[in-house]
């Protein structure tokens, strides 16, 4: 009890001085308070009425330091920032780093009184129990006293140098938007023109959107190259009607290529991918093209169905066995310079033995059994840039196969995007992708409410770099138009960011859009 009492009344300290007394100060105009926290958040965001932006991965340690405006004046902020937001977001950033020595030095003087207060009441409250209890008076009070204060001294100090330790530079590379401020990022080009025919509030989120941007533009490697392309990564649509929203997307953030890693469909039946749908389809084609591969749920009635629609590619071969299975084979292909291979899921909704097993055991033997037939013809030579499957243990042991021959791996099935932890280990990227049909009817029969739609955009360099990632999520009624997204109830989105360390690729190589789609071939041979 003694050691809980010295522990914890610190601690609570810490956390008391912390939420009790934020720093001031003024940054382009606008007065701010910063706060400190332990436990409950950890790393820096900004938050506003509009929504966050966090940068959660600074180190091991778990406090975190919180800004946000105080009284702000939003129309002297949009009248401030509209003419040149980049100028004024400058100002604004200048302003605060300047003041980083106080803040710093603030947080920190608020910790050691935390820690002496906990340590005063802790010593009180233990002398109070002795004295109910009736036990006799130690000796040396101040002795013991001065040690206790000199192990916490020590412990700050150790924790003080995990930070400094564990301490990620590229912190700023990693951050994750949310609420209105996401949601403007979705339709940049149609809020613009929204602006200009309606009221002046609007004025103030376009100005805000405009700050935050020209913020975040300043957060970039020194040694990433300009995107020469993005690719946008969609995957279990299962037949929902989140095709306009994808669509908005892909005009606003120019992207020129579409990979779709499969379930499409929900029970793989031809009447279900009704013209409705399909018209949905084919008007994101008509933006960019698209590499779609068939998932579980995608019978080979799905992949004669997806072959037709034009703009879209379909990447390897799934043909019925006559007992209830499938037969796929890999395929690869050639698409704006990126070298891109795919091997389809041979399981299909209701069919026979292990090809309808929802045994994890089963299905995992299925998977790298497939994976490792469709791959043993392949040369010692071939490399890919992409390779993709819906099955993630599919796309784990298509990499472990092809181990230092893949730069990036792609699935889908799990209807959760990875965390960002596990996007980049060593030379290999790997990027699941959520539902981005929210899950489709798969959680109508479960009774839980739907994940999030899901989908990403990948930055591409004219060398074949893979830059980064930006990636969404959006939990409500998805908006199909910047009218729609500034509504009165509008949809709650977030949007993280993650910057990949370079990877190693041939020199000369050259990425474009205008280079175009190659027909797939078979995965290369000895």
């Amino acid at each position: 009890m003694r050691w809980i009492l010295r522990l914890g009344f610190p601690l609570v300290g810490i956390a008391a001085m912390l939420s009790l007394f934020p720093y001031r100060l003024t940054a382009a105009g606008t007065r701010f308070t910063v706060q400190g926290s332990l436990f409950t958040r950890r790393g820096f965001s900004a938050d506003t009425s509009f929504g966050s932006w966090t940068f959660p991965h600074v180190d091991w340690l778990p406090v975190g330091v919180h800004i946000a405006p105080v009284n702000l004046d939003l129309v002297r902020l949009a009248s401030a920032a509209s003419p040149r937001p980049a100028r004024y977001a400058g100002r604004l950033r200048r302003d605060l780093v300047d003041q980083v020595p106080h803040i710093a030095a603030w947080l920190i003087g608020e910790a050691v009184i935390g820690i002496l207060l906990g340590l005063v009441v802790a010593t009180m409250l233990n002398l109070a129990l002795r004295q109910v209890r009736g036990l006799p008076h130690l000796g040396h009070e101040l002795r013991r006293r001065g040690r206790l204060l000199l192990a916490g001294a020590i412990a700050t100090v150790l924790l003080v140098q995990i930070g400094a330790v564990t301490y990620d530079p590229g912190w700023a590379r990693r951050s994750r938007v949310s609420g209105t401020i996401a949601t403007l990022q979705l339709f940049p080009h149609q809020l613009q023109r929204y602006y200009l025919k309606h009221s002046k509030p609007f004025d103030v989120l376009n100005a805000v959107s405009a700050i935050q941007a020209n913020l975040q533009q300043r957060i970039t490697r020194d040694n990433v190259p300009p995107t020469a392309f993005n690719v946008l990564w969609v995957s279990d649509m299962h037949l929902a009607s989140t095709y306009p929203i994808v669509t908005e997307y892909a005009k606003s953030f120019h992207v020129a290529l579409i990979v779709n890693t499969g379930d499409e469909a929900e029970f793989g039946t031809a009447a279900e991918m009704t013209p409705t749908y399909l018209k949905q389809l084919r008007g994101l084609t008509a933006v960019a093209p698209m590499i779609w591969l068939p998932g579980n749920h995608d019978s080979p009635a799905t992949v004669r169905i997806m072959r037709k629609v034009p703009g879209v590619t379909v990447l390897g071969t799934k043909v019925s066995d006559g007992a209830g299975g499938s037969v796929v084979t890999a395929q690869e292909m050639t698409a704006d310079g990126l070298q891109i291979a795919a091997i389809p899921d041979p399981r299909v909704y209701d069919g026979a033995g292990a090809f309808g097993s929802n045994d994890p055991r089963v299905v995992h033997d299925l998977e790298v059994g497939t994976v490792n037939e469709a791959l043993a013809g392949v040369s010692p030579t071939a490399s890919y840039d992409i390779l993709a499957s819906h099955e993630p243990a599919a796309a784990g042991q298509a990499a472990s196969d092809l181990r230092g021959r893949v730069r990036q791996v792609d699935a889908g099935h799990l209807h959760t995007q990875n965390p960002d932890s596990s996007l980049q280990q060593g030379s290999l990227i790997k990027l699941i992708e959520g539902s981005t049909g929210a899950g489709g009817l798969d959680n109508l029969s479960t009774g839980l409410p739907p994940p999030p739609v899901e989908f990403s955009i990948e930055s591409v360099a004219a060398n074949c770099q893979f830059t980064k990632v930006v990636r969404f999520q959006i939990q409500g009624t998805a908006p199909t138009s910047a009218t729609a997204a500034t509504g009165r109830r509008p949809p709650q989105v977030a949007a993280t960011t993650h910057y990949f360390l370079p990877q190693t690729v041939a020199a000369g190589r050259a990425c474009n859009p205008a280079d175009g789609l190659s027909p797939p071939a078979p995965v290369a041979g000895p």
